[in-house]
């Protein structure tokens, strides 16, 4: 077993794909192919599934990933510790996962926020399905996971569920969006009917919460009105050009020069909060959850 397998494993089980986890590594595909089959081989099991359309985890794959990610990052930590001669404090550490670049990028200020705090804090940034990040956190190879609370949802053994903040729903258009037009202080779910197009996420790639109030609207809504984006990215991207409206819940800083955000007065809100392991927190957990409250509800 070596880093380059163990490499090529994780930006499989993160991208879901071989080309693109070749690409990010800069190697052809068969050396990626190559790689995974010689650590499986040497595990003895199957860490992934193919077929000529999808790349699934297997469960023996989902309970190595986070033990890959646990000995890269042991790897890349001695050669930062002995290039500077010195030890890290590993209570210093706090590895946060999140489920796309949205979420990462909503983070960064709670992250400065703990830096100014604790001038050696060192934050790890894991990003995967939201399947992948459970089993991190279950393993030790996340300690906290930021997520919107589904109320459907069944009880986790291993994991629970710390609210921070409700988030009303708002829809998100572009300035000159019809509905940004009418300037009204709120809207509903029949205004939204007939507002044009909605781009909605994909339910393999979005909070199930989310995709109950998209869901809510597009059930009312003319088949070809409906526009399918990967993720939530995507919907911000078309809202933003102008092409559809979305429905997100309202975070902070959403609105700007080129984004207007309307309440959505029949859709429910949405918790937000985080998801950790079941026992004792450790004080930087804490510190991370305390500091995403003061963000979220700013």
């Amino acid at each position: 077993m070596n880093t380059m397998q163990i490499s090529c494993f994780v930006e499989v089980a993160t991208q879901l794909s071989f080309s693109k986890a070749a690409s990010s590594l800069h190697v052809s595909q068969p050396t990626v192919s190559h790689q995974i089959k010689a650590l499986e081989d040497e595990l003895g099991c199957a860490l992934l599934t193919r077929s000529t359309r999808t790349v699934r985890l297997t469960d023996e794959g989902m309970r190595f990933l986070g033990y890959a990610y646990e000995m890269l990052d042991l790897m890349a930590r001695s050669q930062r510790d002995l290039a500077h001669g010195r030890a890290r404090d590993i209570s210093t550490i706090l590895k946060v996962g999140v489920h796309d670049g949205m979420e990462a990028q909503l983070i960064a200020p709670v992250l400065r926020a703990l830096r100014q705090e604790l001038p050696r804090f060192d934050p790890v940034l894991r990003m995967g399905a939201e399947s992948a990040l459970r089993d991190m956190l279950e393993t030790g190879g996340v300690d906290v996971v930021p997520e919107y609370r589904d109320p459907k949802e069944h009880a986790q053994s291993a994991t629970t569920y710390c609210g921070v903040c409700e988030m009303p729903v708002v829809c998100v258009c572009s300035t000159d969006h019809p509905l940004a037009l009418a300037a009204s202080a709120s809207v509903r779910v029949l205004d939204l009917v007939t507002a044009g197009r909605m781009a909605v996420g994909d339910p393999h790639h979005c909070a199930a919460p989310l995709v109950r109030a998209q869901r809510q609207v597009a059930m009312e809504m003319e088949t070809d009105h409906v526009m399918m984006g990967s993720n939530i990215e995507v919907c911000m991207a078309l809202a933003r050009a102008g092409v559809a409206f979305a429905l997100m819940p309202q975070l902070p800083k959403m609105a700007g020069s080129d984004l207007c955000t309307i309440p959505v007065e029949d859709i429910d809100p949405i918790g937000f909060g985080v998801r950790v392991r079941r026992g004792r927190r450790s004080e930087l957990v804490d510190r991370f959850i305390a500091a995403l409250g003061r963000e979220f509800r700013s």
